[in-house]
């Protein structure tokens, strides 16, 4: 029912298009035509505005066609990809989509984008029966998700989420990913002479590697807790004690009542051990995304079973430690999952894309809309 031919150029045209993060008003512009085509109006929000971007968030609405009540789904997927990504040129070998080496290939998140774009024109030109559809593209997600966070919730629609942006095959679900947050540190202590003086110095970054050695685990803490030092600076110079060191803690939990009894001991246990040592930390827990946690038994996840095995595409729902636009989505209360859509390689000049998923993620759209189109 898709073409093949015709998705595939959409796919090269969208990749060719620059699309650095808080630059993607080329992409959204070339998105917006591609509706207009097909006969649908699109609207950018007010996200660029407020994050200094040259677009805001691209969305679309295709009102539904019965007259039962059915839930309405929302397929996103993001405009931005990592640099290099201006000039690519699509080089197609063995059924693999390539760039030509000297940029990304884009595919994260084009192929969410292809994909979505070429089922919906499906959807129209067959006038199949389908429950109000959404589509929404965002800004800066490889900066961290800069347009969902500046997204203005009320022009969410949808009763049921679907973020076009994971790896794997078609048919694979990300149904749990965490709440994260970045906890930042900043120590200070008393400068003094380093080579005359220093006993009436504190010297900071000692306190700070007191601190990191006080901390009990880091790294994987169990299955689904993640706790990373990914920062450490400080001092003035050699030759005077430092009066003052930072650091930043990258920490994750897919259950969130978890991690903030994590964030508060970790919190307490630096605090108390730089005081012990002299000095003063002054520390900022910044929040990161929301968790995402969708039941297999949630509808969502249920009407991609079930066009799964229409499609003899394997299916399975999976956790991740990574997070997506979706966890944002979910926080907003939207229940949202993660689709795979076969990127592989992503953030690299190596990045690659069977064309055969980009074929199987566009069936697998329309027969989720199918799905959920059904009369119970």
């Amino acid at each position: 029912m898709i073409n093949k031919q015709r998705l595939l150029d959409k796919f090269i045209e969208l990749v060719s298009v620059p699309c650095p993060s808080k630059d993607e008003k080329a992409e959204a512009d070339l998105i917006i035509k591609k509706l207009a085509e097909i006969g649908i109006k699109a609207e950018v929000d007010e996200a660029g505005v407020k994050s200094g971007s040259t677009t805001g968030n691209v969305w679309a609405f295709i009102p539904a066609n019965v007259d039962y009540k059915v839930p309405g789904l929302m397929f996103e997927a993001h405009m931005d990809s990592v640099a290099p990504t201006t000039g690519t040129k699509v080089v197609r070998k063995d059924g693999v989509l390539y760039s030509d080496g000297t940029t990304t290939l884009g595919g994260d998140d084009k192929v969410g984008i292809a994909a979505s774009l070429e089922a919906v024109k499906v959807i129209l030109e067959n006038n199949l029966p389908h429950g109000d559809i959404q589509l929404c593209f965002t800004i800066g997600e490889e900066i961290g998700s800069i347009g969902v966070r500046h997204m203005d919730p009320s022009w969410i629609k949808a009763d049921i989420g679907y973020c076009l942006d994971e790896g794997l095959a078609p048919g694979y679900v990300n149904n749990a990913a965490p709440r994260s947050v970045k906890v930042f540190v900043k120590i200070t202590g008393k400068a003094a002479h380093a080579g005359v003086e220093p006993e009436k110095g504190i010297n900071a970054i000692m306190l700070a590697a007191q601190a990191l050695t006080a901390l009990p685990a880091y790294g994987r803490l169990d299955d689904e807790t993640t706790l990373s030092v990914g920062k450490i600076e400080g001092g003035l110079a050699s030759n005077i004690v430092a009066p003052n060191a930072e650091f930043v803690i990258d920490m994750r939990c897919l259950n969130p009542d978890k991690l903030q009894t994590l964030i508060d001991s970790t919190v307490q246990l630096i605090k108390e051990t730089v005081a012990k040592g002299g000095g003063t930390a002054d520390i900022t827990v910044e929040e990161g995304s929301p968790a995402m946690s969708i039941s297999e038994s949630d509808p969502g996840v249920v009407f991609v079973k079930e066009a799964a095995a229409k499609l003899g595409l394997p299916f399975k729902t999976f956790k991740s430690g990574g997070c997506t636009d979706g966890n944002y989505l979910c926080g907003m209360g939207l229940p949202c999952v993660a689709l795979s859509t076969g990127m592989d390689k992503i953030h690299t000049t190596e990045e690659c894309l069977k064309e055969e998923d980009l074929y199987n993620l566009t069936r697998l759209i329309v027969e989720i809309i199918n799905a959920a189109a059904k009369k119970k």
